[in-house]
């Protein structure tokens, strides 16, 4: 039974193992019947763990290619007797066929979401009982009855100029001195970052971009994609370590400062007052722009926020992005760019080349419902709700996690960072398990380009409702407990496995 390990791969130790018993099971080199070597002695021979011919083990046995019995050992199973899969969630993205990296566990996080019966805690939509789906469609039809067939026609690339006064005089309330000629209107949040990191680096043979560590995973990608390298800043409860920020600037010259600085995603932290001011200082003196999300700086829940950046500004450095696809419905994929005003044209002409415009019916439907008057009542429900489910799932962290796990409440924003104690099993391990119970969550390392974070978890309390928040945890608790079990060796009955341990 020869098997050959690749230890400077990417790919698992135990899935190597499993991948060849495989093939030799299906080729008929290994005859059903035929009794594995025990986990302790082929680890020995392959100089592995043996936790990782267990988890080998137990892949194959969930694909019913092998068979467990107690005091006896593990079997080649019989092909007519071979059982089923178990969780025909585990076939798919993460198969043992398929590479194992980042962009596949974010695909498989969110294939997992919108499979039935699933709790998921991984996404980042807000939550669908609360969306205000009869005033948004009287707001369209409204639209269309004033508009008609100019909404299915072509307008101004930098939106609905209505709308952009609206969002300036939104904006006015929290002190940023805009008016709409300054607003650019995009298609979601997510470009209006798109599009001020492709103003700010065309041309540029710099590609260093200052990041909080961890950080916005849809801001990683966009690097990714403009073959922009960052550099990461940690985060602690106060937001990012400023303190650090000159150092990095002076040793690397970045193009661009990006910070979520308040409920920041994923650790929900808010940059305090000091910090902020400090790093304005600091972006100034060295002309560093910053690139300011503030897609969820309107759900707050202790006392009032704090100023923002473009708020504080007095150097016209801040690009301010924010949008409506956390407050309101990301499906409208409304978004808005308050630039510095040497960089508006630049930006409505990169917003003009990626995609033209931004829908005008749905520019049209929004300004009508935020005409309303509604927002702001959705906005106080959406506050008092969420909070709520924030507080409900602290407390089932503290009734189903270990004591060593920690955290830090949220004052805002729909995200719980949840570190679990560092000797234990990692995220990783404990998403794949999490699988068997029909839970998912965000896995903290997928937030970070260095890497770590291999302990933590990014749980959204906004999404789910209340009952899924107390029985997913509780599902959550009961896979962390089943890992430790599994890790001390501490014999269990036998049972067939669909998820290995990493």
């Amino acid at each position: 039974m020869p098997i050959q390990l690749m230890r400077q791969t990417d790919q698992p130790l135990y899935l190597q193992v499993a991948e060849q018993l495989r093939q030799q099971i299906e080729s008929g080199e290994l005859a059903p019947q035929t009794r594995l070597p025990a986990s302790r002695i082929l680890a020995k021979k392959l100089g592995v763990n043996r936790i990782t011919i267990v988890n080998a083990y137990a892949e194959l046995e969930a694909e019913g290619l092998v068979t467990s019995r107690v005091g006896s050992g593990t079997f080649v199973a019989v092909n007519e007797d071979a059982p089923p899969p178990a969780s025909p969630l585990w076939r798919g993205t993460l198969s043992p066929r398929r590479p194992w990296n980042a962009n596949q566990m974010v695909a498989e996080m969110m294939r997992l979401a919108r499979q039935p019966g699933v709790i998921s805690f991984a996404g980042g939509a807000p939550a669908s009982d609360l969306l205000p789906v009869h005033e948004l469609r009287r707001a369209l039809n409204e639209a269309m009855r004033r508009d008609g067939a100019a909404l299915l026609q072509y307008e101004e690339a930098a939106g609905y100029l209505p709308l952009r006064e609206t969002i300036a005089a939104q904006l006015q309330q929290q002190r940023i001195p805009v008016n709409g000629q300054d607003i650019l209107i995009t298609s979601g949040c997510q470009q209006a970052l798109d599009v001020t990191l492709n103003v700010l680096t065309r041309g540029s043979d710099d590609n260093l971009i200052v990041v909080e560590d961890p950080c916005y995973l849809g801001f990683l990608d966009i690097l990714s994609a403009h073959r922009m390298t960052p550099v990461g800043v940690p985060v602690d409860a106060q937001g990012m370590q400023v303190e650090r920020l000159e150092q990095i600037i002076l040793r690397h010259r970045p193009r661009l400062i990006y910070t979520n600085p308040s409920f920041h995603n994923p650790t929900g932290t808010t940059l305090s007052l000091a910090r902020r001011r400090a790093l304005l200082e600091v972006a100034t003196r060295y002309g560093v722009p910053i690139l300011e999300d503030a897609c969820y700086d309107m759900l707050y829940y202790e006392g009032q926020p704090l100023p923002s950046l473009k708020s504080l500004d007095t150097a016209d450095l801040v690009f301010h992005a924010g949008g409506y696809g956390k407050t309101l419905a990301p499906g409208l994929r409304i978004g808005y760019l308050a630039a510095p005003s040497a960089w508006q044209e630049r930006v409505i002409a990169a917003k003009q080349t990626a995609d033209i415009l931004t829908s005008p019916l749905n520019q049209h439907a929004l300004h009508a419902y935020l005409q309303s008057g509604h927002y702001d009542e959705h906005l106080c429900l959406t506050r008092r709700v969420y909070r709520e489910r924030r507080d409900l799932m602290i407390a089932a962290v503290q009734r189903y996690f270990p004591a060593e796990a920690t955290w830090r409440c949220p004052t805002g924003g729909m995200y719980l960072w949840l570190e679990m104690p560092p000797s234990g099993p990692t995220a990783t391990d404990l998403y794949l398990a999490g699988i068997n119970y029909n839970v998912a969550f965000a896995i903290g390392s997928v937030f970070s380009a260095s890497g770590p974070f291999s302990h933590a978890l990014r749980l959204n309390f906004a999404t789910p409702a209340a009952d899924e928040i107390e029985e997913g945890m509780r599902r959550l608790g009961k896979a962390w407990k089943e890992l430790l079990t599994r890790s001390l060796n501490v014999p269990q009955p036998s049972q067939r496995c669909a998820v290995p341990i990493l």
